[in-house]
């Protein structure tokens, strides 16, 4: 299905495998699969694209647990996201998100740009162009995070998981590191001087029950 003059996308999945990539193309291109009893619904309103999937329910309003769909979008660089994923993994490669969240399900950015990313049971992997304003959070779950460049201030924070954050030396930034149960390792870093380039924009990193790991790459 192909959608022109889209520049918002909202997707909304249960138990759903999504995969998001930007291209240069100037309209958005969405195709699914389903699997046992589910259902997909895609809506443009304005410049507004919405895609939402979710199992078919039973009587007495039970989910279906069998039930899932893959999904794959493809939409142009610019265009911006928001996505939220119960039971399911996301991948995204050349696309700028405003919020993705999981529950139960992974985070995998490609290149990307983002402002929240946040995941219940799960982890994070990203590889952000650019980042800040940043928050990336996670709960039973490891952040990676690597960052080429900083507009922004970023706040990563873990509860029961690790932080590993790439910062390569385009990015001014002050460190501050902080953690309950667990180690700070700073890698080309100066522990007293935690400073990148200018240090013009904050990055915190605070774990509990987890390590904390910042290298300059």
């Amino acid at each position: 299905m192909i959608f022109e003059n889209v520049r918002e996308v909202d997707i909304k999945a249960t138990n759903g495998r999504i995969e998001i990539e930007g291209w240069e193309n100037d309209y958005a291109e969405v195709n699914y699969t389903v699997h046992g009893e589910v259902e997909v619904t895609v809506e443009q309103k304005g410049s507004g694209l919405i895609i939402m999937e979710e199992p078919k329910k039973r009587f007495l309003n039970l989910l279906r647990e069998s039930g899932w769909a893959e999904i794959e979008v493809k939409v142009p660089r610019r265009v911006l996201i928001n996505a939220k994923n119960v039971n399911g993994e996301l991948k995204a490669r050349g696309v700028r998100f405003e919020d993705v969240t999981t529950v139960n399900g992974e985070i995998d950015l490609k290149d990307c740009e983002a402002e929240k990313l946040s995941t219940v049971n799960g982890e994070v992997r990203a590889h952000l162009t650019v980042a800040g304003p940043l928050k990336a959070s996670t709960v039973n779950g490891e952040i990676e995070l690597t960052i080429e460049e900083l507009e922004g201030d970023v706040e990563v924070s873990c509860v029961n998981g690790d932080i590993v954050l790439r910062l390569t030396e385009f990015c001014d930034a002050k460190i501050v590191g902080k953690r309950v149960n667990g180690d700070v390792k700073l890698i080309g870093i100066d522990p007293d001087d935690p400073v990148i380039g200018t240090g013009e924009f904050e990055v915190m990193a605070s774990t509990v029950n987890g390590d904390v790991r910042v290298e300059l790459i």
